[in-house]
C-alpha cells in the first residue's frame, strides 16, 4: 500500500505519453469512425447505444471539424497530464476523454482498451504530480526562494518530494495486475495451448499481424514455435508470484518488469493489438521501490560529471536558470558561483570542471549542464531535435538580450516575496484528512466492484460464486468500462482468419473497394498481412457479427455518400456487396490456409438504375447470410 513518489512521477510520464499517443492514433481515423461523415453517426449511436451504460463526450461533436476540435482538446488534456501541470485536474479529464473515446465506438474495444481505462482510472487516485512534473517544479519555486549562490548550494530535499504515499490504491493496482496474469494462465485451457501450436495460429492471422511477423511464420519451423508458445504460459504464471512477493522486491520487481517488457514488447511488434501491449508494460512502472531509486542515484552520481556553474551576477535570467538547474540536479553534481564583480561583460552561463579546469561558455555550458543532469544524456538530443538544431543560435540570441528577456518574463535579480510555508495550517490539515478519507472510501468501493466483476466475468471462477450485481455497481463499472475479464486467446487462440472486402460498382461501371480505393480482392489465400490497423481490423471483425447488424445501417449510409468524400461524381456507387472473407488458418506444419468462404453481410442495388448502353447489367444480389453471432 506504500508507493514511492518518484515511481508515481515516472509512471505518470509513461502513461501520459501513451494516452497522448493513443489519442492521436484514433484522431487519424476521426473521419471514418468518430464523425457523422463516417460509419457510425453520433445521433444513431445515441438512439442505439452499444451498451446499457454508455456515456461519451464525443457524442456532442458531429461534423468532422467539430470532432477535430474534440480530439485537440483531448490531446491537450493528455499532454498536460503527461507534463504534470495541474495534474489532479488533468488526470480526471484524461480519464474522462479516454473512456469517452472507448464509449463512442465500443465495437472496436478489446482488452487493451480496458487495461487503458483501468490504468488511467487508478492513476486518478495517486499523487502522480508529486515528482518529475511542472507542479512539483512550481511548488519548489514557491517554497524555496533562493537569493544567493550560497542558498543555491544548500539543497536540502523537500519533505513532500520524498514522503511515501500510503493508500489502498497501491494494493488495488498490485492485485489487479496479478489477477490479469493469473486468469490469463488459468483461462488458457484449450488443446491448442497444450499442444504448443498457439504461435503458429497467431502468426497466420493476416488481419492482426504486422509485417515483422510474416518472415517468422514463413521460416520458423513448428518445433521452434512450440517452446515459444509454452514459454508465454510459463512467463505469465511466474509473473504472479513475482508481483505479489512480500519480500525480496529488490530482485522480484525488476525481474517482473523485465519479463513484462519482453513478453508484451514481442506481442506489440508482432500483432496489431491497439493499446494492450504498451499499457501492460506501463503497468510495470508502478513496481520500482525506494531501493531501486537509491541504486540509480548512486550509479548516476558516479557517472555524471561535476561542474562549477558561474553565472552573471547582474542577470535575473542567469539566476533563474541556476535556480532551475538546482532543482533538476538531484545528484548534486553542480556547484554555483557568481561572476567576479570586476568582470565587465560576463557570460550568461559558464561552467568549469573543478578537476581539470575545462571551461565552457553559454550554449556549450548549457549542453554540458544538461548532460550532467539525470536523464539529460537522453533528453538533450531530443531538445536539439525539437529546436530543429537551432538551440545554439537561440541561446546566443537570448544571452545577448538577457535583460529584455528577463523583463518580458517579469524576472528580478532576487525572487520577490517570502518563501511559501511547507507546513499546512491546522484547517488545511483537517481538510486534507477529510479528502484522504473520502478518497480511500471511493477506492474501497472500486476495489469491491473490481472483485465482483472478476468473479462474474472469468469463466474459470466456480459458478456458485457468481452473483447479480446491484445497479450502482453495474453503473460504476459500465460507464467507464472498468471490466475484469481476462483471457487473451483463451481457451484457445483464433484458428480462422477473415476480413471485410467490398465489391462496389460505380456509376461509371468501375469495380472498386471504397475502403482501399482499389479493385476488390476477394481472395485472402495469398495475403502476407493485410496491413490493417487495430481500429479497422476490429471494426471489420465486429460489424460482420449478427449482434452488430443494427450498425450496418451506418456503413450503408457511408458507402452511399462515398462519392462526396472523393469529390468525384463518377464514383457514385450504384451497387455494392459487403463480404466477410473467411478461411481457416493452416494446420500446424503447413503454410496454406483452407476452406475459403465469401459471406455477404450487406448488399445494395440503386432503385431504378439502368446501366448506360454498352455497360453490363448489375449482377444479382447475393444472399445475405450470418458470418457469426
Amino acid at each position: 500500500m506504500t508507493m514511492d513518489p518518484r515511481t508515481l512521477g515516472f509512471f505518470r510520464l509513461v502513461i501520459g505519453f501513451l494516452v497522448t499517443a493513443d489519442c492521436i492514433r484514433h484522431w487519424k481515423d476521426a473521419r471514418w469512425f468518430y464523425s457523422n461523415e463516417g460509419v457510425l453517426t453520433n445521433h444513431y449511436h445515441l438512439f442505439r447505444p452499444s451498451s446499457g451504460f454508455n456515456f461519451s463526450l464525443f457524442h456532442a461533436f458531429s461534423s468532422l471539424e467539430e470532432v477535430h476540435v474534440a480530439f485537440a482538446i483531448a490531446t491537450f488534456c493528455h499532454f498536460c497530464f503527461f507534463i504534470g501541470w495541474h495534474t489532479r485536474i488533468f488526470s480526471v479529464l484524461s480519464f474522462l476523454f479516454v473512456t469517452s473515446l472507448d464509449n463512442r465506438l465500443v465495437m472496436v474495444e478489446n482488452g487493451g482498451y480496458v487495461v487503458e481505462n483501468l490504468l488511467i482510472g487508478w492513476a486518478m487516485f495517486m499523487p502522480t504530480g508529486q515528482r518529475f512534473s511542472v507542479d512539483a517544479l512550481l511548488r519548489s519555486f514557491r517554497e524555496r526562494k533562493e537569493r544567493s549562490s550560497a542558498e543555491l548550494n544548500a539543497r536540502a530535499p523537500f519533505a513532500w518530494a520524498t514522503k511515501p504515499y500510503v493508500s489502498l490504491i497501491g494494493l488495488l493496482t498490485t492485485l489487479n495486475i496479478a489477477v490479469i496474469y493469473y486468469f490469463n494462465v488459468v483461462n488458457k485451457s484449450g488443446n491448442i495451448w497444450r499442444k504448443g501450436d498457439t504461435v503458429h495460429y497467431v502468426l497466420h492471422l493476416d488481419r492482426m499481424i504486422t509485417g515483422f511477423a510474416v518472415p517468422f511464420r514463413e521460416y520458423m519451423p513448428i518445433w521452434m514455435m512450440r517452446p515459444v508458445a509454452w514459454s508465454v504460459l510459463v512467463v505469465e504464471a511466474i509473473l504472479v508470484p513475482l508481483i505479489l512477493a512480500p519480500a525480496g522486491r529488490r530482485v522480484t520487481r525488476p525481474l517482473a518488469m523485465l519479463l513484462m517488457t519482453g513478453l508484451h514488447g514481442s506481442f506489440g511488434v508482432m500483432m496489431r493489438l491497439g493499446p494492450f501491449s504498451w499499457f501492460m508494460i506501463a503497468w510495470s512502472f508502478l513496481f520500482p521501490q525506494p531501493v531501486h531509486w537509491e541504486i540509480l542515484d548512486r550509479w548516476y552520481t558516479k557517472k555524471a560529471r561535476a561542474w562549477v556553474v558561474v553565472y552573471d551576477r547582474r542577470s535575473p535570467l542567469a539566476f533563474f536558470l541556476c535556480r532551475l538547474f538546482a532543482r533538476l540536479d538531484h545528484c548534486e553534481r553542480l556547484t554555483f558561483e557568481e561572476s567576479p564583480e570586476d568582470e565587465a561583460t560576463p557570460k550568461l552561463l559558464r561552467v568549469r570542471d573543478p578537476a581539470t579546469n575545462e571551461v565552457h561558455d553559454d550554449h556549450a555550458a548549457l549542453a554540458a549542464l544538461a548532460r550532467s543532469l539525470p536523464a539529460g544524456r537522453f533528453l538533450w538530443p531530443v531538445f536539439r531535435v525539437l529546436t530543429l538544431g537551432l538551440s545554439g543560435p537561440l541561446f546566443g540570441y537570448v544571452a545577448r538580450r538577457r535583460d529584455a528577456v528577463a523583463r518580458a518574463f517579469g524576472l528580478g535579480t532576487k525572487p520577490r516575496g517570502r518563501s511559501a510555508s511547507a507546513v499546512p495550517s491546522p484547517l488545511a490539515e483537517r481538510a486534507s484528512r477529510v479528502r484522504a478519507g473520502l478518497r480511500e472510501a471511493l477506492v474501497a468501493w472500486f476495489f469491491l466492484c473490481a472483485v465482483s466483476q472478476t468473479i462474474n466475468e472469468n469463466k474459470s471462477v466456480p459458478a456458485p460464486l457468481k452473483h447479480t450485481q446491484p445497479w450502482l455497481m453495474q453503473a460504476t463499472l459500465g460507464y467507464p468500462r472498468l471490466y475484469q475479464g481476462w483471457g487473451m486467446f483463451a481457451p484457445n487462440p483464433i484458428s480462422d482468419d477473415g476480413s471485410i472486402t467490398i465489391d462496389a460498382i460505380t456509376i461509371s461501371g468501375r469495380h472498386v473497394d471504397p475502403f482501399t480505393g482499389k479493385e476488390p480482392d476477394l481472395n485472402l489465400s495469398d495475403a502476407r498481412g493485410l496491413g490493417l490497423n487495430q481500429i479497422w481490423q476490429d471494426y471489420f471483425n465486429r460489424i460482420r457479427l449478427d449482434r452488430n447488424k443494427v450498425f450496418r445501417h451506418g456503413l450503408k449510409e457511408y458507402l452511399l455518400h462515398w462519392h462526396e468524400e472523393t469529390g468525384r461524381p463518377e464514383d457514385e456507387l450504384v451497387a455494392f456487396d459487403v463480404y466477410w472473407l473467411r478461411d481457416q488458418c493452416p494446420l500446424p506444419g503447413q503454410t496454406q490456409p483452407y476452406k475459403h468462404e465469401k459471406i455477404a453481410i450487406l448488399t445494395y442495388r440503386k432503385p431504378g438504375y439502368r446501366p448506360p448502353p454498352g455497360n453490363p447489367p448489375l449482377p444479382p444480389e447475393p444472399k445475405v447470410e450470418s458470418a457469426g453471432n
